[in-house]
């Protein structure tokens, strides 16, 4: 019985999901925008963009696969980061860099107190 070496790739991609899922799963649970650059996933959604269209041109359905939840991942990162930019969730209130992030923004950090029944 022969394996085929695609299986070797999509078990790559299936580790790439599982690397995203709990960033996306905090940042829309917890509306936790802490420690994310919105220019970094804008610009990773690009670059999916541009290898999903070449792995397109070649057939290759590992690369096709892989950079099309890419695409989607980092993509919906780069909104949920945008839609609650400055918001911290309880884990990262005390964590200065954090904080120093949320004080770019103090009308978001207060909304997000606010949200968990706190005040500023």
């Amino acid at each position: 019985m022969s394996v085929s070496i695609e299986w070797l790739g999509f078990s790559g991609t299936a580790l790439v999901i599982l690397a995203y899922l709990p960033q996306l799963i905090h940042l829309i649970k917890e509306r936790c925008s802490a420690g994310l650059s919105e220019r970094a996933y804008v610009a990773w959604a690009i670059a999916g963009v541009l290898l999903l269209s070449y792995a397109i041109s070649t057939r290759d359905p590992v690369y096709i696969a892989l950079q099309t939840y890419q695409v989607g991942a980092t993509s919906l990162i780069w909104y949920f980061c945008r839609k609650y930019k400055g918001h911290l969730c309880e884990e990262h209130e005390g964590d200065p860099s954090a904080q120093f992030l949320a004080q770019a923004d103090p009308g978001n950090r207060a909304r997000s107190l606010s949200k968990r029944g706190q005040t500023t």
